[in-house]
């Protein structure tokens, strides 16, 4: 920014059952095929079991986001062993996964947040932030002459304030200034 200010940014953070489920499903599948292979030997089918799993299990290392930064300029990706940005492009756009039925309340709640450009689509966060953090992310991308004025966050669904903000079973670095304590 011109007036030397800080860069303002919001985290928005995916679930724990969707991180934990990810790394213990591939994990089990890993595990799995790995103990096929030492009880039967190098047969085909614990083989292939094995190396899918292993590799499941480093896209979810590498590719699923533990949470995501947006900026003014852009958003960055926090995976298990890397980070990954991206600035803000003209033609990206912010679209939402598809929607999943809550069967305990019986409602829809929307999907989480994904990056669309040209053809990829990148997974930001894996469950829908709280209807504050939508307003944060909206205000903090969408500025007016920005480069991220464009990415049509405003015409996404907007969450339900019933939804817990994401930030809330991390440790307390993560709380937004303006939230109160729990």
């Amino acid at each position: 920014m011109a007036d030397g200010s800080a860069e303002r940014t919001v985290t928005v953070h995916s679930s724990w059952r969707g991180i934990i489920g990810g790394f213990v499903g591939a994990g089990v599948i890993a595990l799995g095929g790995s103990y096929g292979v030492a009880v039967a030997g190098a047969r085909t089918f614990p083989v292939i079991v094995a190396v899918v799993g292993w590799i499941l299990f480093l896209v979810m290392a590498t590719d699923f986001p533990l949470a995501s930064t947006f900026s003014t300029t852009g958003v960055e990706r926090r995976m298990l062993l890397r980070r990954q940005s991206f600035r803000w492009r003209p033609t990206d756009r912010l679209s939402r996964t598809a929607p999943r039925i809550v069967l305990a309340e019986r409602r829809l709640e929307h999907g989480g947040l994904t990056l669309v450009r040209g053809r990829r689509r990148y997974l930001l966060v894996d469950r829908p932030e709280s209807g504050t953090e939508y307003d944060a992310v909206v205000a903090t991308v969408e500025v007016d002459g920005g480069p991220g004025a464009e990415l049509g966050a405003s015409y996404l669904p907007r969450p339900s304030d019933s939804i817990p903000p994401s930030w809330i079973y991390r440790r307390s670095k993560w709380r937004p200034d303006d939230a109160e304590p729990r």
